[in-house]
């Protein structure tokens, strides 16, 4: 009995090892895409169009929309690192474990949701050509799955774009802006959805990379 209770301690021990080290696996890929979005958003995107990408604004833009307060920056931009490291790869976790045909859904969403917005500028009259070559990269991006060979890379893409639909397709309305802030143009959404999409596939990639690595390998049929 006494080696059966040690057998049964070890095994918890074992777990409870497996799951930290996935949760470092987890956020350092997090990390690794925050930093090149931080690259991606604050750099080359103020290059581009003249000023960067601000996460930390949608946080306030939803603060005061919701709730009628104004959030001091740091707090924001705490808030802006912790969902990038930790938030958007628990999630990721979650819904790659547990959810069956997750990339498709995901990708379901965000080209319906997408489709959705550009149609709703086309019957306002507020269709430019943009748009259409906006949304022509989003789907075609999107249909690269299906040549694709590399199903995690397929997979890691589906799940950037979705972080692009959870920030501009929910986020922005819910703050007060236009869905997909395609109101504001389409060149800030455009920048944000190459953003969005390179954060989640390095932090996807790097995650799963880490986690194949210390995965141990099976023994041989032989042995």
């Amino acid at each position: 009995m006494a080696m059966t209770m040690a057998m049964a301690g070890g095994g918890r021990a074992g777990e409870t090892a497996a799951l930290l080290r996935s949760l470092r696996n987890l956020f350092a890929g997090g990390l690794a895409g925050l930093l090149i979005w931080e690259i991606w958003a604050r750099v080359l995107t103020r290059a581009v169009l003249g000023y960067p990408l601000e996460p930390a604004g949608l946080i306030d833009a939803l603060a005061q929309h919701r709730l009628g307060l104004s959030v001091p920056y740091l707090p924001r931009e705490a808030l802006h690192y912790g969902v990038g490291i930790v938030g958007y790869p628990i999630a990721y976790l979650v819904l790659s474990r547990f959810v069956p045909r997750w990339p498709l859904v995901l990708d379901a969403i965000v080209a319906v949701s997408f489709t959705a917005g550009v149609a709703a500028l086309i019957r306002a009259g507020s269709f430019a050509p943009i748009h259409f070559i906006f949304w022509t990269a989003a789907m075609g991006l999107i249909a690269t799955r299906w040549i694709n060979r590399d199903s995690r890379l397929a997979d890691a893409i589906s799940w950037g774009n979705f972080t692009w639909f959870n920030a501009l397709g929910l986020m922005a309305p819910l703050g007060g802006l236009s869905f997909y802030l395609l109101g504001e143009g389409g060149e800030l959404s455009y920048m944000s959805f190459v953003g969005h999409v390179i954060y989640g596939a390095v932090a996807v990639l790097v995650f799963e990379r880490l986690e194949g690595r210390q995965r141990p390998a099976a023994p041989s049929p032989g042995r």
